[in-house]
């Protein structure tokens, strides 16, 4: 794709912050201290803006650190090169340079495109700014100012190009002209209000565990597309309206400690959501016995909830985590295969 290397900023930014909760729940669906210092949330939440539909965090070195991103490292043979090419285009190195991540998604955003819509990731670490301004504009990336902080609009041969505001030397933002710039706005105590003024919000936030290495909290119509920006299924679409919030957290370790909480309009939704989880948990222990590894996982897994709210704990043990990744390098060598056998037939 033309436009990918100027997008490597915010991409990079978001495969770091959902990698923690994706990988555990693509395989089969050390930890820091703490993720964030009280219920409050992490600072940076003050630049997200009230009626954003979905915020995450990614405590970035807890992740890098963590004896599951380690184990994980055998699935990802791309790694290595992609974080070369992250620094190349950026002059950050991922494992180094980034302490944490906060990414936000406000009404309008245009999942799915080219463009980074009404979104931006902002990056807390270490950063040579000197050398990213230099590495931008190399490239046919235009420099202004705005408060204080220097923009640098990459060049795009189509569509809207993302913004990079270095803010400081220990503060990146990345996304839409108009998302970065209310940041900003924000960061200096001007312009719309912030998300921690969502009393709604906080609540989830106060549910989240404070030991969770990465946590999301959205809104429904935040999920509303799907990764090729088509539309969801009109019977899932249909059940969304019972949900008001849900918010997924997880702690990294040697393995993955996971919750999924859900609140819904009213009491009679949140029944219908416990009791649908419920249903669908009974199903896959039926199947336990053609399925002898999922044993652990789905032994771990505990469904409670009262009012409007359901919470789904489970925990994806580091002896499973291996078993995953065995069993998914065996079927990546053996597509691997597959395509060699297809490329000797396509020569002869």
């Amino acid at each position: 794709m033309s436009t990918a290397k100027t997008r490597y900023f915010l991409v990079g930014s978001a495969a770091i912050l959902t990698a923690g909760l994706a990988a555990g729940t693509v395989a089969y669906m050390g930890g820091m201290p703490r993720a964030f210092a009280s219920n409050a949330g992490p600072d940076e939440l003050s630049l997200v803006p009230a009626g954003a539909t979905a915020v995450a965090y990614a405590n970035v070195q807890g992740v890098m650190a963590s004896e599951f991103r380690q184990r994980l490292n055998v699935l990802m043979d791309n790694e290595g090169k992609g974080r070369q090419e992250f620094q190349e285009q950026t002059g950050i190195d991922v494992e180094r340079d980034i302490d944490s991540v906060i990414a936000s998604l406000s009404p309008g955003t245009a999942a799915g495109t080219d463009h980074p819509g009404n979104g931006f990731v902002a990056l807390r670490g270490r950063f040579d700014l000197a050398k990213i301004e230099a590495l931008v504009t190399s490239k046919g990336g235009q420099l202004s100012e705005y408060k204080g902080a220097r923009l640098l609009v990459a060049h795009e041969e189509k569509g809207e190009a993302p913004v990079i505001a270095l803010v400081s030397g220990d503060l990146v933002i990345v996304g839409s002209n108009a998302a970065v710039k209310g940041a900003i706005d924000r960061s200096q105590g001007d312009g719309s209000a912030s998300i921690t003024s969502d009393g709604e919000f906080v609540r989830m936030l106060e549910s989240v565990d404070q030991n969770s290495t990465v946590w999301a909290i959205g809104r429904p119509t935040a999920f509303g597309v799907n990764t090729d920006g088509n539309e969801m299924p009109s019977q899932v679409m249909a059940q969304l309206p019972e949900v008001k919030w849900v918010a997924a957290s997880g702690h990294l370790n040697g393995g993955l400690t996971a919750t999924l909480r859900a609140e819904g309009k009213d009491s009679d939704a949140g029944k219908n959501m416990r009791e649908v989880l419920q249903g669908i948990l009974a199903l896959a222990r039926l199947q336990m016995d053609a399925k002898p590894e999922l044993k652990p996982l789905l032994s771990s897994i505990q469904i409670e909830g009262t009012g409007n709210g359901v919470a789904l704990h489970m925990t994806l043990p580091a002896e499973m985590l291996d078993v995953i990744v065995k069993q998914a390098s065996a079927a990546r060598d053996g597509h691997l295969d597959h395509l060699k056998q297809l490329h000797q037939r396509a020569e002869d």
